[in-house]
């Protein structure tokens, strides 16, 4: 693949490298200019995938191991080890609140953007980006860095960064009940407790949260991101997400154990068509409904078959 496009002219490849691609060296042989590590947290325990956060954060690091420039998040408890762990290796660091080369400052989040000043070359410079919520300026800090790395003007990367979108991610969904919804990728403990706070922090009205976990994954996180809803929203409703073999019920039962932690009000309804109706039907003006785990994808594993739904 990487031959047929180097053939056809493309002179960059931005990609994902998987925690597993990097343990079953599926990429080896493969020589990467940058690296980037956002942040890190539970996932992808599981008898398939890795028996514990050791064997999964040290597949991680091989990237670093396999690049010229890595760039971290220097608030992530993990991520901030690495220029420790390879000090013969050049890491770059960016942040919020820890000594860092790129530092944001005076951060504004509301609902629909965040903005912040950050050095760009010589300047401090305010930067702005449609999508809402605190890890949006780590995201874009990682942007930001590898942007001027690759030699990419300031006012282009404040131009792109004002333009960009990402489906399925932070994502409004317009409606005619004019209520806001948002469709958000959070599928793990982290990434659901951040998409939460985030939008607790500007909602006036209630947080109204739509969310499952996926079957034949990681069985620990279900009761935890329970907890983290309950914990979190003012209303949860649990439901499916990509059950694949697993009984969808017996995951909703799980997830259940966490929020029983919590004095969260909650509801089980498990196919998620009529849990997201149920959301819609008890939004009010300025509650916002977040439907966390699918992003951007348009079908919903049940068993081995991929069946079309687009949120």
């Amino acid at each position: 693949m990487f031959r047929q496009m180097a053939d056809e002219g493309c002179e960059a490849i931005v990609m994902e490298v998987s925690s597993q691609s990097l343990k079953l060296h599926r990429v080896d042989g493969c020589q990467f200019d940058i690296a980037v590590f956002t942040n890190f947290s539970e996932d992808h325990i599981s008898e398939k995938e890795h028996p514990n956060m050791e064997d999964y954060f040290s597949s991680k690091l091989k990237l670093f191991k396999m690049c010229k420039t890595g760039y971290v998040n220097a608030d992530d408890l993990h991520t901030a080890k690495i220029p420790k762990l390879l000090p013969d290796n050049d890491i770059i660091t960016y942040g919020i609140d820890n000594y860092c080369n790129f530092l944001a400052k005076d951060i504004t989040i509301t609902n629909s953007y965040v903005d912040f000043k950050v050095k760009l070359g010589t300047r401090n410079e305010r930067v702005k980006t449609f999508i809402p919520g605190r890890f949006s300026v780590y995201n874009s800090l990682a942007a930001i860095s590898i942007g001027l790395k690759l030699g990419c003007s300031p006012e282009n990367i404040k131009e792109a960064l004002l333009e960009v979108r990402v489906p399925g991610r932070s994502e409004l969904v317009d409606n005619k009940k004019e209520l806001t919804i948002m469709i958000d990728y959070a599928h793990s403990p982290e990434s659901l407790e951040n998409i939460l706070n985030a939008v607790k922090s500007y909602t006036r009205g209630k947080v109204i949260c739509v969310f499952g976990c996926g079957g034949d994954r990681d069985s620990g996180k279900r009761a935890i991101m329970g907890e983290i809803s309950g914990r979190i929203a003012d209303y949860t409703i649990i439901t499916s997400d990509n059950p694949r073999t697993e009984d969808p019920e017996k995951i909703v039962n799980q997830i259940e154990e966490g929020i029983k932690k919590t004095n969260g009000k909650y509801v089980c309804i498990v196919d998620r068509t009529q849990a997201i109706k149920h959301a819609v039907q008890i939004a009010k003006k300025n509650d916002i409904v977040v439907l966390a785990g699918k992003g951007h994808e348009t079908y919903q594993i049940i068993g081995h078959e991929k069946y079309p739904f687009d949120e």
